[in-house]
């Protein structure tokens, strides 16, 4: 669209300049030419990146460095000949592998249905004759013919017109209708919104028709080129991504420290290298949490679940998680904040100002006078202006799925619904009434008319309140007609001009009844000379729960941007309505024409000034807007709905389409779709997200704990020099049997009540810190502690004494390591329950709201009975049956280790309240 040099933009040409440039003819090409070059351009087809799509989700199923993690082991443990260790680590690698798979697979089917934007037929000059081709056969220089219901296959300048009004929705994200032209647009360098001799591929007529001069086929269509930019922003890292590779960097190499420790210690008590190897390797993989890619995988997949329950589908399975990092929304305000239906609101008659009920284009509202309810019928004259209103209107409201919607213009559709408040059969006001003739609506003229005969003529005008107040010489009042006084235009332009300034999009309504001598010469008498009825004011309202929701963000410490294509006073009276901004703020908005002026660094300051509305904004300033907060180190949610949004949805942390009005290319660059179109359900992603983040978290300390309690075993058991408490398979068997369940648990942990309460998740924030860490070691100190107790005792009364050898395959060696094993496994399953929550009592977060807690416990106290008592485990586990003291020393472990936590966070939430009584 625009050209390099010194050339005139295609906007800036005459019809003879464009036919010069594109080598063209008003007749269209020849076939030959056409044939030309379409081999030489190529299709009329967004052309998207070829990628494997079953391929990469296999392959991303395995890129993470957890997974690299247990793979080195399972494979290890394959070299050194333990089978089965390595079969159990690869089936829990599959099975983590498939999860993903599946979840994500399913969102991506889901996508593959929704419709392409593109037309398939178009309707062409070629050597003079019109024929249909395949839209992809276009080429620069064809004459395109379109009409009411096309889609523009094409870009092209406008060459012929005849009321021709299009939705450039995707484009521009406002679903107001545009009134397109034939003719020259002088000034160059304009903003994409104010082109209005063009059209482009994509757009959807509305109204009329006309024939345009194809300049851009393909991705040099104005839409190719957002969906080739969109296709280069390049996808940063989420945050938990980040996390876990740090988490599994750690993991590695404390892994491999600790393995090589262990190597040394047996090595210098003689231990065969061999044996001393496969023990170091087996307290090396005790580290490495094997459970958690698994439970973070179900955490991420249910979260997807959960949220489709909302209306909010998921396509990666991390992008669930990553929502609890952002701390930024960036929406849009047409179909997101607002409903995207018209209303009227306000209605200005004989001096009075009517205020209407009711929400969107469901057709139930009553109408108000200083807020006391009124019956509208037992006004005078009411009937005529919703008449006028019905009359010279083209739209049509039906019901579809429960649902009232609009075919036609969404301005008229308003009209309509406020006359079925006032008549529930708008029909009966086209009962009698013959249509003579039509003057369509211009952005020229600024009005549309009609006259209708019923016994008597009478034309009926809707338009700008200017221009019928213009052509008004009379006045509708109480007493009837009168004539239009200075005063009178006076009032009325005031009411008018506070509608505007709220906001509210206002058509004024007159008629006329014309008499024989006029009849002769209408239509040009039918808009002169007319009576003023009255005024409706109207405004795309804000979804329900919309308000609430801005303000759970503010109190999450989330902070909201509105970025439209809007007008600033429209967007500026949302904002007001939704909360998001008020009165006593300074510079809340800046359109795009000023942030065309300011540099980056500016326009962080505007933006940590309080500038939270952006309006008039186009696609590339979109994409710097979201650029701009990413280097600010924000963490955002972007929303969008147009090929404009594209770019954006795909630079921010978290992109959002809209499910109902986006188009294809948004919910391809997008993350996340809302099914629902609703702000509100973002609110409720970003609690999950949370959620889950809180849920790995409580898996990693749970996990951790274990892991370190196994290690100080075995480290105290060699510093005291006795024989080790546990062995390398037993650890083996707590890691991959009896923490597996009950650590999965913890994944679909509910939400804690105070989730919306606390700060977003910070980046930096570490999925194990230095409390965390002091929580993971003095636990893994006390079951060790509990666990070395338990073994000694055991030997005592076995009659085994300091310095003496035992045979590992001995009765009371067996015995006393599988006392050591139901110690440590036991004393876990009071760690699972303080794991739940790290300040709150169990109690309180409700001791049986997670079913699967109980699930858990079950199926590892199944397993340790099995491991003891069946002969097929027991054998290969060097296990036993224990006596009842051993159990007494195992559950009284337990219960001091479930008090201890308790205790310590009944004192960290005594002082957390003596801090916040101290602020207050």
């Amino acid at each position: 669209m625009k050209l390099k040099g010194k050339e005139k933009q295609i906007y800036n040409l005459s019809k003879r300049e464009a036919f010069l440039r594109l080598s063209s003819t008003p007749s269209g090409l020849s076939f030959q030419e056409a044939s030309k070059r379409i081999a030489k351009i190529g299709p009329n087809i967004i052309q998207r990146k070829k990628n494997l799509k079953i391929l990469r989700l296999i392959f991303s199923q395995f890129n993470d460095a957890l997974v690299y993690i247990l793979l080195s082991a399972g494979f290890l443990a394959l070299f050194f000949g333990a089978y089965r260790d390595a079969y159990i680590i690869f089936i829990i690698i599959f099975i983590n592998a498939s999860i993903g798979f599946f979840q994500e697979f399913r969102a991506e089917r889901i996508l593959d249905q929704v419709e392409k934007l593109t037309s398939d037929r178009a309707l062409v000059s070629r050597s003079g004759k019109k024929i249909e081709i395949d839209s992809s056969q276009i080429v620069p220089g064809d004459i395109v013919h379109v009409s009411a219901g096309d889609i523009v296959p094409a870009d092209g300048l406008i060459i012929e017109a005849y009321n021709l009004r299009t939705n450039n929705f995707i484009f521009t994200g406002e679903s107001k209708p545009v009134n397109k032209y034939a003719g020259i647009i002088s000034k160059k360098n304009i903003q994409f919104s104010d082109i209005k001799n063009m059209l482009f591929m994509g757009e959807s007529v509305l109204t009329g028709g006309a024939d345009i001069l194809v300049t851009a086929t393909g991705m040099a269509t104005e839409l190719g080129r957002i969906a080739d930019i969109t296709q280069s922003v390049k996808e940063d890292p989420t945050p938990l991504q980040n996390k876990l590779r740090i988490l599994g960097k750690h993991i590695t190499v404390l892994a491999l420290v600790i393995g090589g420790i262990v190597l040394l210690i047996e090595k210098y008590n003689g231990t065969s290298f061999y044996n001393s190897l496969l023990f170091a390797i087996a307290i090396a993989v005790s580290v490495v949490p094997e459970g958690l890619p698994a439970s973070l995988s179900i955490s991420l997949s249910l979260g997807m679940r959960r949220l489709l329950k909302v209306k909010v589908l998921t396509k990666k399975l991390i992008a669930v998680e990553t929502l609890g990092s952002v701390n930024l929304i960036c929406t849009d305000k047409t179909g997101t904040i607002t409903r995207n239906e018209l209303t009227v609101k306000k209605i200005y008659f004989k001096g009075k100002i009517i205020n209407v009920g009711g929400e969107g284009f469901d057709p139930r509202g009553d109408f108000f006078i200083n807020n006391q309810k009124i019956d509208p019928k037992q006004v005078k004259d009411f009937d005529l202006l919703f008449k006028t209103g019905v009359l010279c209107n083209n739209a049509l409201l039906i019901k579809k799925n429960e649902k009232w919607q609009v075919l036609g213009d969404p301005t008229e559709g308003a009209i309509i619904t406020a006359a079925k408040k006032y008549h529930s059969n708008e029909k009966d006001f086209l009962r009698g009434e013959k249509k003579r003739f039509e003057i369509a609506f211009t952005s020229e003229r600024m009005r549309m008319s009609v006259i209708y005969q019923n016994d008597e003529l009478y034309s009926y005008v809707k338009g700008s309140p200017e221009i019928i107040l213009q052509r008004s010489n009379y006045l509708l009042t109480e007493k009837g007609i009168k004539p239009l006084s200075d005063d009178d235009r006076k009032k009325i332009f005031q009411s008018y001009n506070e509608f505007s300034n709220d906001a509210l999009r206002v058509l004024a309504f007159a008629f006329k009844k014309i008499n024989s001598s006029q009849e002769s010469n209408f239509p040009a008498t039918a808009e002169e000379d007319l009576v003023f009825i009255g005024m409706m004011a109207m405004i795309d309202p804000p979804r329900l729960g919309v308000k609430e929701a801005i303000a759970e963000c503010l109190r999450s410490g989330i902070a909201v941007l509105m970025i439209t294509g809007d007008y600033e006073l429209t967007a500026k009276a949302i904002a007001r309505e939704i909360g998001l901004i008020s009165e006593s703020d300074k510079n809340p908005v800046i359109n795009g024409a000023a942030l065309v002026e300011i540099s980056n660094d500016q326009l962080q300051e505007y933006i940590q000034r309080g500038t939270k509305v952006f309006a008039r904004i186009t696609p590339e300033q979109k994409l710097r807007i979201a650029s701009v907060l990413k280097r600010s180190g924000y963490t955002i949610a972007m929303t969008g709905d147009g090929v404009n949004d594209a770019p954006a949805l795909k630079k921010a942390d978290i992109g959002v389409a809209m499910g109902i009005m986006g188009t294809d290319v948004s919910k391809e660059a997008a993350d996340m779709i809302l099914l629902n179109d609703n702000f509100s359900s973002i609110v409720a992603g970003i609690k999950e997200g949370r959620t889950i983040f809180q849920n790995i978290k409580k898996f990693v300390h749970y996990v951790f704990t274990s892991n370190m309690s196994e290690f100080l075993t075995v480290i105290f058991g060699v510093a005291m020099g006795i024989p080790s408490p546990i062995t390398a398979i037993q650890i083996l068997a707590i890691d991959l049997g009896t923490d597996v369940l009950p650590s999965l648990a913890l994944g679909v942990e509910p939400s804690e009540s105070d989730v919306m309460d606390n700060k977003p998740i910070s980046k930096d924030e570490p999925i194990l810190g230095k409390k965390e860490f002091f929580r993971i070691f003095y636990l893994g100190l006390m079951m060790c502690i509990s666990a070395i107790f338990a073994f000694l005792w055991s030997l005592k009364r076995g009659g085994w004494s300091f310095g003496q050898d035992l045979a590992p395959n001995s009765l009371l060696y067996m015995k006393s390591t599988t006392a050591t094993y139901t110690v440590l496994a036991m004393t876990q399953f009071a760690n699972l329950f303080a794991s739940r929550s790290a300040t709150k009592s169990i109690f309180s977060i409700g001791f049986f709201r997670n079913k699967y807690i109980f699930i858990g416990l079950a199926g590892s106290l199944g397993l340790l009975y099995l491991f003891m008592n069946v002969n097929f485990f027991s054998s290969r586990l060097g296990m036993s049956p224990i006596d009842n003291l051993d159990w007494v020393a195992a559950f009284s472990a337990t219960i001091i280790i479930f008090l201890t936590e308790e205790t310590r966070k009944l004192i960290c939430r005594k002082k957390f309240n003596a801090t916040n009584n101290s602020k207050n």
